[in-house]
Order: structure tokens, then sequence, then C-alpha cells
């Protein structure tokens, strides 16, 4: 898919979808490593019971799995670039100067205030009025 360029404005009409989509993304995530997590000893309790338990596991994490992975192809059509789901932390290609830049939005911030060089991550973020828009 080719990159798709944004500019503060149309970047900032997408956060109300990506909020939501980041949102559930994290949720799914959270229960798809609970479920990962569980550990039956089948030594503790009859057989039967262990693969009832097991498959039920195992249905979950997959219906799980396939709900995040649709929830991700979601986010992807917006054109943005998840950077870190557990973060929220999302770029969004812009052009200036001639060149690529990030504009960079974190869930929790209220609208995208912060911009940083493609080649640099969050720790590079300068505020949006460097870019001179």
């Amino acid at each position: 898919m080719a990159k798709k360029y944004f500019t503060i404005e149309s970047a900032q009409s997408q956060l109300p979808k990506i909020k939501k989509r980041l949102i559930r993304l994290q949720n799914l995530k959270k229960s798809i490593d609970a479920i990962a997590s569980v550990r039956i000893d089948p030594n503790e309790i009859e057989y039967d019971e262990f693969i009832e338990t097991n498959t039920k596991l195992s249905k979950e994490f997959h219906k799980l799995s396939y709900e995040f992975y649709k929830e991700l192809e979601k986010l992807k059509k917006t054109r943005c670039l998840l950077k870190d789901l557990e973060q929220g932390l999302v770029d969004f290609y812009c052009k200036f100067e001639n060149r690529d830049v990030f504009l960079c939005w974190k869930l929790g911030e209220e609208r995208i205030m912060a911009w940083h060089e493609t080649d640099s991550g969050f720790a590079g973020r300068k505020l949006i009025i460097d870019l001179g828009q």
C-alpha cells in the first residue's frame, strides 16, 4: 500500500476512529495474553475435564486473535502507522520542506501536537509549531 500523506487537519480528523480502534486492540491483546498465560496441569484434573477446558481456551484464544487482526486491518485502512500498541503511539506521514516527516500522536492526547523525523522516534518529538504550519 502506498504512503498516504496527511495534513495536520486530515490526521486530526482520523483520531476519533483511531482512538476507538486502539482501545479495542489493547483490550483484545490483554484478553489474548490472559488466555495464553493459563496453564492447566493434566495431572491435577480428570482427563475429560482437561480436554474440555483446553478446547474452550483454545477456541476463545483463536476467536479473540481473529478479532484482533480484523481490528488491526481496520486501523491499517486509516493509513496511519501503528508504532506501539501498548503506549498507543501512532504516526502519520506528512510532507515538510520537501521531505517526509511523521505527525505523532499518543493515545490520551487530545490532538496532534508533535512531529518527528522519520529516522527518529518518539524521543525526537518536536512541537507542531516547529513545522511552521
